[in-house]
């Protein structure tokens, strides 16, 4: 069996790829579903006509958000615009993008987003989903590698040969390539400790590991608790953003239905980049946090859309060609095989968000 070195860690491609899939654990992953519309997950009605862009070819539409908070889903935007045409919407919550994108990739879901890496992760491991829209980067605070405030380590050079807790095949992993490239190291010179995020600020809290990736709200909550100290947070770090995915038979079948869905997506974006302290209170309680802290955390948050093009692939293409480089993934991914033509998305993508190509 072909092995490869993550850190100190020598494992197995297959073990590598459940990085992304989740395989044995999905059902836990699945933090919960909410059915916010009509029917169940199961019983979504996909058009099998490619050539139909008709919203009534599709009468559940599945959706899926993380832990993070989706503020579209905590308005109802989208069951509103859908559900007088008859098109019920359920959601379902998951701890991070790689399991969200394992529901995508087996069916369970139909649209959702995640951070620039999980997709690569995808590619590799042979799904057919596709890039449907680009979000762009927020300003970097809301994410950092932080050490415990009496520990001895002061910089990030002063990490090699270290424990370093992040959620692998997240974006958190492009996240460490990249700040430990600074510094002069490169991932193959820590520990890396592939937990989930609240198993890793456990362990990270139990000092089990000496290093942490948090982000917000929480990294927020330790920062002003000063029990941490921030070696390094994503502020200059460049990063395409992230994306929604959806099935690429989805996409092609329900052009219309998802170009509308984009659509509410990006105007309750827009008012909550408007309106912080009202979408900040919305959202605290579903975070379990408090306004306060939310509304910081959304100041560093950017709720925008980009439409998918040459330059944003290009982006994306280098992201992969590091993390294989690197050998943080099996094989090397060719990003366009997971895009549409430029006459298909010009169907999908709702003409607020084309025009800022």
């Amino acid at each position: 069996m072909v092995k490869l070195q993550i850190g100190k860690h020598s494992i197995s491609r297959r073990d590598l790829l459940y990085t992304f899939y989740g395989l044995m654990s999905f059902t836990a992953l699945v933090s919960c579903g909410t059915n916010n519309g009509t029917g169940n997950n199961s019983s979504a009605t996909l058009s099998t006509n490619a050539t139909s862009n008709n919203k009534g070819s599709t009468k559940l539409v599945r959706l899926g958000y993380q832990v993070s908070g989706d503020i579209t889903h905590e308005k109802g935007a989208i069951e509103k615009r859908l559900t007088p045409e008859g098109i019920g919407v359920t959601w379902s919550q998951f701890v991070s993008g790689p399991p969200l994108l394992e529901a995508l990739n087996v069916g369970s879901i139909d649209l959702g987003p995640a951070g620039e890496t999980p997709p690569i992760f995808a590619q590799a491991a042979g799904t057919n989903l596709i890039y449907v829209v680009n979000t762009p980067p927020g300003t970097g605070e809301g994410s950092a590698i932080v050490v415990l405030k009496d520990s001895p380590i002061q910089t990030l050079a002063g990490l090699k040969g270290k424990k370093v807790a992040y959620s692998r095949g997240t974006a958190q992993t492009f996240f460490v390539v990249k700040a430990l490239e600074e510094a002069g190291l490169k991932i193959s010179d820590v520990e890396s400790v592939n937990l989930t995020i609240a198993d890793g600020r456990a362990a990270f809290l139990n000092k089990t590991v000496d290093a942490f990736v948090e982000g917000d709200p929480s990294l927020i909550k330790l920062q002003r608790e000063g029990i941490i100290r921030v070696l390094r947070d994503a502020q200059g770090i460049k990063t395409p953003g992230g994306y929604y995915l959806a099935s690429r038979d989805f996409a092609i079948n329900n052009a219309e239905l998802l170009k509308t869905i984009l659509s509410e997506y990006y105007e309750v974006g827009q008012w909550a980049n408007k309106n912080r302290r009202a979408a900040a209170e919305i959202l605290a309680p579903k975070v379990k946090t408090d306004a306060d802290t939310m509304e910081l955390a959304l100041t560093r948050r950017k709720y925008d859309m980009r439409p998918i093009t040459e330059e944003v692939i290009s982006a994306q293409q280098k992201v992969a060609d590091l993390l294989y480089e690197l050998k943080v993934v099996p094989k090397q991914v060719d990003v366009k095989g997971a895009t549409l033509t430029a006459q298909q998305y010009a169907t999908i993508t709702p003409d607020a968000v084309r025009n800022k190509a």
